[in-house]
């Protein structure tokens, strides 16, 4: 057998003709494109649903996708190793996959298993090639880039089984023996055979939470200060140091359990703020440091959608939306009142004719006004006048002062962070009538200072009657009346005053407000409420994966929380968890926002509040959205019909596609909490029963 330096071929063969008619029952439909001319099936995942998430996140199952493939399990667990993840997958005629260099956590513990299925399929890893044919089995060095290509003119299929580290390959963060790896102790031949012919039982590798030992920390540390050449080794030395000792400490406390989690990845954090910036400017160019620095940095990272990036409201939304806030030659403006505390007006007194413009607007006054007493007979012409003017507004230092419309019966989506708002908000927006912000209204009331949790000492974001003083419910509809938008993002200020119509039907969701319904119906004197209910198991998983994503980041450097970040809602009594682990602070808020939720709308008129189910949403949205429709007394038109006759899109917020079972790859952490939540789901089975009655 040839000797590779990147490869290891196993002694073993199978029998793919047995394979290949197994396979012959899928049909295109179950193949997933996975990018162009490569497409998988998944065989083995955390918590058996299609998904590409990582061991650490959870069980290790079976998918559907397994059930009748009786050799195919068989060849799987002749291979006798534990399998983390495994797929079938399918490479196109003349395709070649693109190198792949991602190194992370996950690849610092497993090896990759290829079986080819059917020959032509090329493995190259650092430039070394080795092609397969039907049959044959390789493990590859996956600490290198590595592609995959079809030279051919037909398909080919192959057998991926991602397991923990095989054999004694020295780790030393991609640097394999380039002589001669260390051999894998393979059975001989026809033992594998008469195993694989007995046996269909896979080994699955055990779910378990386990970071980084101490000594792995040293190991990497070590090759990391080694590949660095910056007149800053002596920082990083002691940063290093100081980072192996912490991480150290923790695991003394808390080894691998899960308790530890926000502990360890308040320690990853730090990393990644203080000391990778410094280590990656002064590395070679070498991937061996930067490798060692991703394993580190992917350690807790979740496999999810990676986080967009955060717009604030005013200029930067616009953008985002692609809407530019017109002037109103007749409206009246007036520079804000923090203007002088900002960046962008310092930067203003060094522009004569941007500085001119705008302290004629220090009272209230129109643009007409301003150009036909003030600016006309200057030297600034007209065009550049309106484009001044139209740049301080764009810079949020000149304001319309208006009167805001009424708000005509608001409607406000109500539930548990990662119930499904964001789908129901985005499919009740294509409603002709309907006016909103566009997102979530997190810096739109919170912006108010008196609405900021800091004012209650962070205690909660609990807002109640109390907090509605006319001023500030004055100043809340204005806020919000700046970022109106209907369904074609035509943005309300952008009308001329005269199109601008006096009532508004107003749409908003903000996970927030499931502690906020008194205020809102104090402040909103007619507003509706939908609340929006999700079944713990799902909720509390996609929770969980949010924490874990580190996308919804609520606040930083919480006074009275032991950790750099808290994720969603501040729910009542939060700084008793300071040793809970992130399932049962999910799970708090879970049971927190529900259980408030009830209380407030249960002292509300039932005319004004309706409950809705995801589930329902989800299965059933023509016959959901009718009903909420009816309730909330909303005109359908043909746009609003087609959205309604087909499946509802992506949330834009999800983090990876929905389904009803993506929750069990959670399921060991979840199921020992969901008792302690038996009597709200008893209450809102309740309360289900008499909604849109």
């Amino acid at each position: 057998m040839k000797n590779y330096s990147q490869f290891q071929q196993l002694d073993l063969r199978f029998d793919c003709e047995r394979i290949r008619q197994e396979i012959a029952q899928f049909s295109n439909e179950d193949w997933r494109e996975e990018s162009v001319g490569k497409s998988t099936i998944v065989l083995v995942s955390v918590g058996g649903t299609i998904n590409q998430d990582l061991a650490i996140s959870g069980v290790v199952k079976l998918t559907k996708f397994s059930e009748n493939l009786h050799y195919l399990k068989q060849v799987i667990s002749a291979l006798e190793v534990p399998v983390s993840r495994s797929r079938l997958v399918r490479l196109a005629a003349k395709t070649e996959t693109a190198a792949y260099t991602e190194y992370n956590y996950h690849w610092f513990r497993h090896n990759c298993i290829y079986v080819a299925i059917t020959g032509a399929v090329s493995l190259t890893v650092n430039q070394e090639k080795i092609s397969l044919a039907a049959g044959e089995v390789v493990i590859s060095n996956n600490f290198q880039p590595y592609s995959l290509s079809n030279e051919t003119e037909q398909d080919c299929l192959y057998l991926v089984v991602e397991t923990k580290r095989l054999g004694d390959w020295e780790l030393s963060i991609g640097n394999w023996e380039s002589h001669s790896p260390q051999q894998v102790a393979v059975p001989p031949l026809q033992e594998r055979r008469e195993s694989a012919a007995a046996s269909g039982k896979i080994s699955l590798e055990t779910a378990s939470f386990e970071v980084l030992t101490p000594e792995e920390i040293a190991k990497l540390t070590e090759v990391i200060f080694a590949e660095v050449e910056t007149p800053e080794k002596t920082f990083l030395s002691q940063s290093l140091g100081e980072f192996q000792r912490r991480w150290s400490k923790v695991f003394a406390q808390f080894g691998h359990s899960r308790q530890g989690e926000l502990a360890y990845q308040d320690l990853i954090l730090t990393f990644q703020e203080q000391i990778a910036p410094k280590v990656n400017l002064g590395l070679r160019k070498s991937w061996r440091g930067k490798n060692a620095v991703k394993v580190i940095l992917s350690m807790l990272k979740s496999s999810e959608r990676k986080a967009p990036k955060k717009f604030k409201t005013g200029v930067l939304a616009r953008k985002k939306l692609q809407v530019k806030l017109q002037i109103q030659w007749d409206a009246g403006y007036q520079v804000v009142a923090n203007a002088a505390e900002t960046k962008e007006f310092q930067r203003l007194q060094k522009l004569p004719a941007e500085k001119q413009i705008f302290d004629l607007f220090r009272e209230k006054a129109t643009i007409a006004e301003v150009w036909a007493k003030k600016v006309s007979e200057t030297e600034i012409n007209q065009e550049k006048f309106v484009r001044i003017v139209q740049k301080l507004t764009d810079l949020e230092l000149l304001v319309e002062e208006f009167q805001p419309p009424q708000f005509v019966k608001p409607i406000f989506i109500i539930s548990a962070p990662r119930a499904g708002s964001t789908l129901l908000f985005e499919t009740l927006s294509q409603f002709p009538e309907l006016w909103t912000i566009g997102g979530e209204s997190h810096d739109l009331i919170e912006g108010i200072p008196q609405l900021h949790p800091s004012t209650h000492n962070y205690t909660s974001n609990r807002l109640t009657e109390a907090d509605a003083q006319p001023e500030i419910c004055e100043t809340l509809q204005k806020r919000f009346v700046r970022q109106l938008r209907d369904r074609t993002q035509q943005a309300y200020l952008d009308l001329p005053l005269q199109e601008r119509p006096p009532k508004v039907r107003f749409l908003e969701k903000t996970p927030k407000n499931v502690l906020r319904i008194p205020f809102l119906k104090a402040a909103f004197p007619e507003a509706l409420f939908i609340y929006l209910y999700r079944d713990p198991r799902q909720n509390i998983s996609s929770l969980l994966d949010g924490w874990r994503s580190r996308r919804f980041v609520s606040y930083r450097n919480l006074p009275g929380w032991d950790y750099q970040e808290w994720s969603f809602f501040l729910p009542p009594n939060w700084s008793s968890l300071q040793t809970s682990s992130i399932v049962e602070i999910a799970a708090y808020q879970w049971k927190t926002a529900n259980s408030y939720i009830l209380d407030d709308l249960n002292n509300l008129p039932r005319s004004s509040w309706c409950l809705v189910r995801y589930s329902d949403l989800v299965r059933e949205p023509k016959q959901t959205i009718t009903k909420i429709g009816n309730f909330a007394e909303l005109n359908r038109d043909e746009h609003i019909e087609k959205i309604l006759s087909q499946s509802l899109p992506v949330s834009r917020m999800a983090l990876s596609a929905p389904s009803p079972e993506k929750w069990r790859k959670n399921a060991q952490e979840i199921e020992p909490i969901l008792p302690n939540l038996e009597p709200i789901i008893k209450l809102v089975e309740k309360e289900n029963e008499s909604s849109f009655a």
